[in-house]
């Protein structure tokens, strides 16, 4: 008989031993992941596709925006399958493949919906998608986007308190989409110019459609706001694990915001390379989240951030160097011969490569100083410490037990407790009836016991999952210091 079957067995307080029905719901959750990123990425195919066919007014160019949009497209669901493979119940998973195909299929729709009207040969059910595909981009991107912020990187609420952003968001999108569909005038003025609505509703019904749907927008920026502040909160009490994981979320996140914030003011033909930019940054988003919840190579976040301070801070400098100076230089050839000269530009670029080693020099300096997190106030070694205390002293590595089973198994609530029935340490609502005794260690070793109640959705535990937390409840009492 294995441990977790021993665990399981009905004791005084436990309950009946669950039935092993969950592994084969996981399959199929598995499955059904992979199905819906494989369909994300004949999404993309199908609008690359449509965009090489020639016509003027869907044309892809090989530009950082058609690359920002179907990588959003395939990396989203494709991560998000990737990481139901080991967690077939993660709800940011769900959400980032919910957020790739909805991206998609709106794209798709306007593609065909656009090459399917005249002047062009009308194709089947053309104007059935260009109405579709307005239903989709802002559901996407202002309610699965928020839902992920607020759930990141735990996969629950930060507190119950929480809860109405996440119906703020649904209500906003559904308003947005209401005030879309019905709302009078023209689908595209500039691709289509003169194709109208026809679900439009004229005088003033139509007006109050469409402040609804500008509503929605609004309300749903405003739910997406709250979510970037939950997440704050959650990084202010975070411990060591969960601060790195959102530093890998928030360092993508600021280029991507800077970058199209940046693209929304007329900068000239930088616009679309900054906009691009931005939704490049965007669409690497589900890596970031990936390596936050899988862990993998968690703690080289902290040289990443380093490093783009301090490039990003070079680049920036030299940037607004360069073209003060070209100004600057352009204005004095014209004082002198009445023209502009190429050699201002020459000359600028000699003084920016001249100032491009010591200022870097400078800039690591000052960003080491209060940045590096291997220099500041030792923190790599202080981190090293605190991540080997967590395994070797019993009532540290009696919390991380806790925390990482409560992640794993979604109890309601459990704890540690040592020989003597003391608790060491809980997660969520304690006490509970108990469902599972583990020992934490064997033998000599034995420190205490990680006693498990039911799950929040009612269902059994997985025994598979049980039997792993068996095991590593023996590995945590073996490596900690009785």
């Amino acid at each position: 008989m294995s441990v977790s079957q021993m665990a399981l067995e009905p004791s005084g307080d436990t309950m009946t031993a669950p039935e092993d029905v969950a592994p084969s719901s996981a399959r199929r959750l598995r499955r059904l992941a992979t199905i819906l990123a494989i369909a994300a990425i004949g999404e993309a195919l199908a609008i690359v596709l449509i965009g090489v066919k020639g016509d003027p007014r869907f044309e892809l160019s090989p530009n950082l925006i058609t690359i920002g949009f179907l990588a959003t497209v395939v990396l989203f669901p494709s991560m998000g399958a990737l990481i139901l493979q080991r967690r077939p119940s993660t709800r940011v998973a769900w959400l980032m493949i919910a957020l790739g195909l909805a991206i998609g299929f709106g794209l798709l729709t306007y593609a065909y919906g656009v090459v399917g009207m005249p002047p062009a040969m009308p194709l089947p059910f053309a104007m059935i998608a260009l109405i579709l595909s307005q239903l989709f981009f802002v559901p996407a991107i202002g309610a699965a986007t928020t839902g992920i912020l607020l759930l990141f990187p735990t996969d629950r609420l930060l507190s119950e308190r929480w809860q109405p952003v996440i119906w703020i968001a649904i209500f906003a999108s559904v308003a947005y989409d209401v005030g879309t569909l019905f709302k009078p005038g023209q689908f595209d003025s500039i691709e289509l110019p003169g194709v109208y609505n026809p679900l439009g509703v004229r005088g003033e019904l139509g007006t109050a459609l469409g402040f609804v749907a500008d509503l929605g927008n609004l309300i749903g920026l405003g739910a997406l706001i709250l979510a970037l502040l939950s997440l704050v909160l959650r990084y202010r009490r975070a411990d060591a694990v969960v601060a790195a994981q959102i530093r890998w979320l928030a360092l993508v996140a600021v280029f991507a915001t800077v970058t199209l914030g940046i693209s929304i003011f007329p900068i000239g033909g930088l616009s679309d390379l900054v906009f691009g930019l931005g939704l490049t940054f965007t669409a690497c988003m589900p890596i970031a989240i990936g390596i936050a919840i899988t862990r993998y190579r968690l703690y080289d976040i902290d040289r990443l951030i380093n490093r783009a301070l301090v490039y990003g801070s070079l680049t920036a400098i030299l940037a607004g160097v360069f073209t003060a100076a070209v100004g600057l230089a352009q204005r004095l050839f014209i004082a002198y011969t009445g023209s502009t000269s190429d050699g201002a530009i020459v000359a600028t670029t000699l003084v920016v490569a001249t100032l491009y080693a010591p200022l870097r020099k400078r800039l690591e300096a000052i960003v080491d100083r209060w940045f590096k997190y291997e220099s500041r106030e030792f923190g790599a070694y202080r981190a090293e410490v605190q991540r080997f205390l967590e395994l070797s002293e019993p009532d540290q590595a009696a919390r991380r037990l806790a925390a990482e089973a409560a992640a794993e198994l979604d109890p309601i609530g459990l704890a540690v407790v040592d020989r003597e029935g003391r608790t060491l340490a809980t997660a969520g609502m304690w006490p509970q009836p108990v469902v599972a005794r583990l020992p934490v260690g064997r033998g000599e070793r034995l420190i205490g016991t990680l006693l498990v109640g039911p799950r929040r959705d009612g269902r059994p535990h997985d025994a598979r999952e049980v039997e792993d937390l068996a095991d590593l409840a023996i590995l945590v009492g073996s490596a900690a210091r009785g």
